[in-house]
């Protein structure tokens, strides 16, 4: 998307922000079911999100209009941004809850409603009361669609809520006998049980997910390629230095914002080892050119113009950006990220520059 609409990378506000949601929802009608800004825009927000027209619930098909008529004003950004930094009070806390609840209460269709639930359960929470959400859990039992995954997703969600972790488990495990081919629900078992501390479990869950953990600690396949200027690039020049190769593009918003973190880590540590090499899955080799130049990038950078069909990315799987893998002098991977997630043999990272500097140190 943010290749296609540069109204994106550009920020769109007010009446050229509702333009741009319409555009989104007509040629993007799988990836924008609920509307998403990236962090260029102003306004950033998920309209399945329901704080934001809060005190009272309002189902998707009213808050998706709402929204649009709201970002047709001038103010429509300010709104937005002043309600999403609102703390809801007690006193609309209270009314909050008494609506969902009247909702509930009256169920004409119970299917139609099963979206407040998991609201419901977050505002019990926020209000201390806690004990709530196992009756509801209880109601949302007897309406839940047992064949729906959806259905045991918000189930998990509402458990979450509850503290019932090994109860979240179950239910997940459940859920990946019945669906194998959902490598999600693999990812959020490995996260339940590193936030129970389970750190083993954890790896040999996300292990289904990422094949790359299976390369931890252990030396990296080379590559043969060449690079921005033409020139021969391998993993094998680096032997002897701690090496970043990173995956990223320049249409990417997320991938912009952690390469300039990367180029203050490649500062601190370049006269002690560490490199990077970039692999751009860029297609305009004009914008990737002006984008390294403005921002002073040094290090050098592969470019085929293929996207996900260049062949590094076809090497190692690169199935989303940024990816940055951390390999030691002796080309061994130290950790690899996926998703801003930083992974080694000991589960998640908390950060880049720890790493380089703790690679750089070991000699």
């Amino acid at each position: 998307m943010l290749r296609d609409l540069p109204e994106l990378q550009a920020g769109a506000k007010g009446a050229n922000a509702a333009a741009l949601a319409t555009k989104l929802r007509q040629n993007y009608t799988g990836a924008v079911d609920m509307l998403t800004f990236t962090p260029d825009l102003e306004v950033m927000w998920h309209l399945h999100n329901m704080s934001l027209f809060h005190p009272y619930y309002l189902h998707r098909s009213e808050r998706i209009p709402q929204y649009l008529e709201m970002l047709t004003s001038s103010a429509g950004v300010e709104v937005a941004a002043q309600e999403l930094g609102e703390d809801l009070n007690e006193t609309t806390l209270g009314k909050s809850i008494a609506d969902l609840e009247a909702k509930l209460q009256r169920q004409p269709d119970p299917e139609s409603l099963l979206d407040i639930y998991p609201v419901l359960a977050r505002l019990y929470v926020e209000s201390g009361r806690e004990k709530d959400v196992d009756q509801l859990i209880d109601r949302f039992k007897t309406v839940m669609n047992s064949e729906n995954l959806q259905d045991h997703l918000t189930l998990g969600y509402l458990l979450k809520k509850a503290n019932r972790d090994e109860g979240v488990l179950q239910l997940f495990r459940n859920l990946e006998a019945q669906y194998p081919e959902r490598l999600s629900l693999s990812r959020r078992i490995a996260e339940i049980h590193e936030e129970l501390g389970n750190t083993e479990l954890a790896m040999e869950y996300l292990s289904k997910v990422k094949p790359t953990l299976a390369l931890l600690e252990k030396p990296v396949p080379d590559f043969s390629a060449t690079d921005l200027d033409g020139e021969p690039i391998s993993l094998q020049d680096y032997r002897g230095k701690v090496v970043l190769l990173d995956f990223w593009a320049v249409w990417h918003s997320f991938c912009i914002g952690d390469i300039l973190n990367v180029k203050e880590i490649y500062d601190t540590y370049k006269d002690h080892g560490f490199d990077v090499i970039g692999v751009s899955l860029d297609t305009d080799e004009t914008k990737l050119h002006n984008f390294l130049k403005g921002n002073d990038i040094p290090w050098r950078q592969i470019f085929t113009g293929q996207e996900r069909q260049s062949p590094l990315a076809q090497q190692y799987d690169i199935r989303s950006i940024p990816v940055r893998w951390l390999i030691d002098r002796d080309g061994k991977l130290i950790a690899y990220e996926a998703n801003h997630k930083l992974m080694s043999r000991k589960g998640r990272e908390p950060d880049l520059e720890r790493l380089v500097a703790a690679a750089v140190s070991d000699n």
